[in-house]
């Protein structure tokens, strides 16, 4: 059954991509979610080459095919779902798939509540064995949530009530419902999951200061064009969820306005490691020139903005990065050294052999030292030797026993024998 389980995953998961693939070229209609993605993704590393199989070729935009008959459909997967046995399983999904997925495709979100209604009917969601149908019904009711978001919310609650499913697993599949290819929640969709938000929040079935509300809700206010309270959302998450959900929020900032707008209040309400994050994505977003005109029109402290500065320079390492190290280093409004030691850090991960070459390049002076000491630490990890004599360079005392302490931490790390010799023979006391 292992093996029917997979097709018809493969099944339903290729009825997505399709969906996907045209709703890309219809005005109106958003793609395909991220549960129905996961699960294709899922379903092709588990049977290689298996996905080409439900994936119909390109059909004319003008033409239509027949309406989908709910109790058709059903009866014809109950006669696989029902046999038992996996032999001639395959041809019989792939018949299925040639006879009803295009109907499915462009079927009406009433034929779509039929044919859940019905799964549920003759394979309770809440009963052992069920396990394959539940897939089929996930996935068509990810497709009937985005005409109506209302009635597959609740049915969902209604079925994750059955199972006891955890608040986590709930919380996390209106997420992926929410969005999908980094695009926005839509606003139907936000009314209709703030509505249920509130309501299970006053009935104490999920808590308000849980880290998968705040992130929901932060997204709702995006939906729903308010920005700042999308931000206050931010601000309750954890770190690592905050990171990723910031990075998100970056993606989906339109206009020049929205993005200064957004590079002011989260300099102020993230974790001051998240916003460097937000910052080099929104710069992947929209490129390097136009992120430094977001920078210029936005009102940030001077740290922050040279945090945001050095992220910007980080962003797409490669041969203009010299040119984007001087605008950097012209552009600095602080006394502050986080944000060379930030851009260093970038700098040397991506390209070890060009951040060296940068730092022959730069002045002695306080600027100099926190770039080394940077760079020594993330240094230490290709070549020891060359961390350790670039950090005995650095001019000031205490940062140059910081620097090469860590750079030698990182160098024992990997290979001890060679750090205790080298320092040894370069006349260096060990601890």
């Amino acid at each position: 059954m292992k093996k029917l389980h997979i097709l018809l995953v493969l099944l339903i998961a290729g009825i997505a991509a399709f969906f996907l693939n045209e709703s890309r070229s219809l005005k109106g209609r958003e793609s395909i979610t991220q549960v129905e993605l996961s699960m294709l993704r899922d379903a092709v590393k588990k049977s290689p080459g298996g996905a080409a199989s439900f994936t119909p070729s390109g059909r004319s935009s003008t033409s239509r095919p027949a309406a989908i008959d709910p109790k058709e459909f059903m009866a014809d997967l109950a006669d696989i779902l029902n046999s038992g046995s996996n032999a001639g399983a395959e041809e019989q999904l792939k018949e299925l798939a040639k006879k009803h997925q295009s109907k499915l495709i462009s079927a009406p979100v009433s034929k779509l509540k039929e044919i859940c209604e019905l799964l549920e009917k003759d394979f309770p969601m809440d009963q052992a064995g069920s396990e394959m149908a539940r897939q089929i019904w996930l996935g068509l009711l990810g497709m009937a949530a985005k005409s109506d978001p209302s009635w597959a919310i609740t049915k969902f609650e209604q079925a994750t009530a059955a199972n006891k499913t955890p608040t986590e697993t709930m919380l996390g599949t209106f997420g992926m419902w929410a969005t999908q290819n980094d695009e926005a929640m839509s606003l139907s969709y936000a009314s209709a999951l703030q509505k249920w938000l509130d309501a299970a929040q006053a009935d104490g079935k999920i808590e308000a200061n849980h880290p998968l509300v705040a992130k929901l809700r932060s997204q709702i206010a995006t939906a729903q064009g308010n920005q700042s309270a999308a931000v206050q959302q931010l601000s309750k998450l954890p770190y690592l969820d905050q990171q990723r959900a910031a990075m998100d929020y970056a993606a989906n900032l339109q206009t020049p306005d929205a993005q200064r707008l957004a590079m002011e209040e989260l300099s102020e309400a993230l974790h001051i490691q998240n916003f460097p994050h937000f910052v080099r994505k929104l710069t992947d977003q929209q490129g390097y020139d136009t992120a430094r005109q977001v920078l210029d029109s936005a009102a940030l402290t001077p740290e922050k903005h040279d945090l945001a500065a050095a992220s910007i320079a980080a962003t797409d390492i490669g041969g203009g990065t010299p040119a984007k190290a001087k605008w950097l280093l012209e552009s600095l409004r602080s006394e502050d050294t986080r944000a060379i030691q930030e851009f260093t850090d970038q700098w040397t991960h991506a390209d070890y052999k060009g951040a060296a070459q940068w730092l022959g390049s730069l002045p002695e002076g306080k600027q100099r030292d926190s770039a080394i000491s940077s760079f020594a630490s993330v240094a230490a990890k290709i070549d020891g030797a060359s961390a350790v004599d670039w950090a005995l360079t650095i001019s000031d005392p205490a940062q140059r026993r910081s620097g090469l302490d860590s750079a030698l931490q990182k160098w024992r790390e990997s290979d001890p024998e060679a750090a205790n010799s080298y320092l040894k023979n370069k006349g260096i006391p060990q601890k």
